[in-house]
């Protein structure tokens, strides 16, 4: 018996001091054993991080240890008992990620409940072998890396995207940080446009003070009002606002627009307030109508900022969407790896009226209603999977308006016609049928061009 609680005491510290990179996590998902070999990898000692939880998230800064505790975090159908491994791009310490495959092992008890996760960290045996790895997984590996890539470029990790579009916006947002000059964004209802007047005000050295959103579709009394609040307030604390966005400018009331003139003006000087703006359209075709102030259309658009729809820009969709469902595991005991391959069709099939905001929402709800690592169409809200069907239906043909003689003419014909035919081209019979006269009949097939099939006189009655 000794013998083996010796042989047990060798086998724990090889296994702590091994350079073959090992960790543990708990069934809470916690790291409880981090070992010399991971450290030498990583960079990182033990310390820092056992006890701290991992989810199943992606980190823009890779210098940090949360960077490096998302990237422990198994997919959560590990915990299911499927072994699994997943290439990442391993946070180091004060060194440049490194790319690694992580092989997930779970440690179950008799009854097949999983109560730890043995992780073992090895280099990619060849750059050129492709890791079968599913659709979920890979986008949890390409989104860490992408945030990281637009984090070091433009200086914020929320900003999720790569199309040419909406990297020229965020380029954009990225020189205004350094200006003081209005901005003015301009996108559909749900792109993204006061997200990134947020990130541009808060990078910006200006960012520590406060940034108040307007909705100009209020009454000019009430705008007005919270105007020279603010201005007030800004005499007594200069550090109180820090920037001013007006939302729906496009919908501002026509005397309210005369007045924030006058009110950008006033607040410019040591401590000016920023102004940054928003509207659903361009404003040029409303000054040209005499719909916008022309002075305030100046005054706003030195630096333009136009946000793509998402459906013109659907390679964002997929990082977008994985965004939103991993920022939704953090700090919950139900983990979600992604979506099945048939929800991203439905995904993809959609045109998103309601864009970026519309796709939170869908993930939003659908996430409530799964109970599984892996979000399957039946857990779509139904209105989203009605707007799928109804997208996908030809659209109804609109009926065409044809003169009004030649449409009676028409049906006059096709009913003649048809009379004689079930009347066996008996004329008195299909007069009657058609409740007129014989003679009547006979005009009418003659101005109407039909062919008489019988031209024998039939008997009648009438003097």
């Amino acid at each position: 018996m000794p013998k083996r609680a010796r042989t047990t005491r060798r086998l724990e510290v090889w296994l702590k001091d091994t350079d073959l990179a090992l960790f543990v996590l708990n069934a809470q998902r916690r790291l409880v054993f981090f070992n010399r070999g991971s450290e030498r990898l990583t960079g990182w000692a033990a310390p820092d991080l056992l006890g701290q939880k991992c989810d199943y998230v992606s980190e823009a800064d890779a210098t940090t240890p949360a960077a490096l505790l998302a990237s422990l975090a198994p997919p959560p159908e590990a915990w299911t008992g499927q072994l699994a491994q997943t290439p990442v791009h391993l946070p180091r310490r004060e060194l440049s990620p490194l790319a690694q495959v992580v092989h997930y092992f779970p440690l179950a008890d008799v009854d097949r409940d999983v109560k730890a996760m043995l992780g073992v960290i090895v280099p990619i045996p060849d750059v050129t072998v492709s890791i079968p790895t599913p659709t979920s997984q890979r986008l949890h590996a390409e989104l860490a890396f992408l945030r990281q890539s637009v984090r070091s470029r433009y200086g914020d990790g929320s900003l999720i995207g790569r199309s040419v579009a909406v990297r020229r916006a965020f380029a954009q947002v990225k020189l205004a940080q350094g200006s003081t000059s209005p901005v003015l964004f301009v996108g559909e209802t749900g792109t993204g446009k006061q997200h990134l007047a947020r990130v541009l005000h808060y990078l910006s050295p200006q960012g520590k003070r406060a940034f108040v959103p307007l909705d100009c579709r209020a009454s000019s009394q009430e705008l007005e009002q919270v105007l020279t609040r603010i201005r007030d307030d800004q005499q007594s604390d200069p550090l109180r606002t820090g920037a001013v966005y007006f939302q729906n400018l496009d919908r501002a009331p026509a005397d309210f627009q005369r007045s924030l003139g006058d009110w950008i003006e006033q607040s410019q000087g040591a401590n000016s307030i920023r102004v940054l703006a928003a509207c659903e359209q361009s404003l040029q075709p409303l000054v040209n109508a005499d719909r916008f102030s022309r002075e305030l259309y100046y005054s706003l658009t030195s630096i333009v900022v136009e946000i793509p729809p998402l459906r013109e820009r659907m390679e964002d969709l997929e990082p977008l969407a994985q965004y939103f469902v991993e920022e939704s595991n953090r700090q919950d005991a139900l983990q979600t790896s992604g979506f099945a391959d048939d929800v991203w069709r439905q995904f993809k099939r959609y045109s998103w009226p309601g864009n970026v905001a519309e796709l939170r929402q869908v993930i939003a709800e659908a996430r409530k209603a799964c109970p599984e690592p892996l979000i399957q169409s039946e857990h779509l809200p139904f209105r989203f999977r009605t707007g799928v069907t109804a997208q996908s239906m030809e659209p109804s043909q609109t009926p065409k308006v044809v003169p009004l003689d030649q449409l009676l003419e028409q049906v006059e014909r096709e009913q003649i016609e048809l009379a004689l035919e079930q009347c066996r081209t008996n004329k008195a019979r299909a007069a009657e049928l058609l409740g007129i006269s014989r003679p009547r009949l006979y005009r009418r097939m003659e101005v109407l061009g039909i062919v008489d099939l019988d031209p024998t006189p039939e008997p009648t009655g009438e003097s």
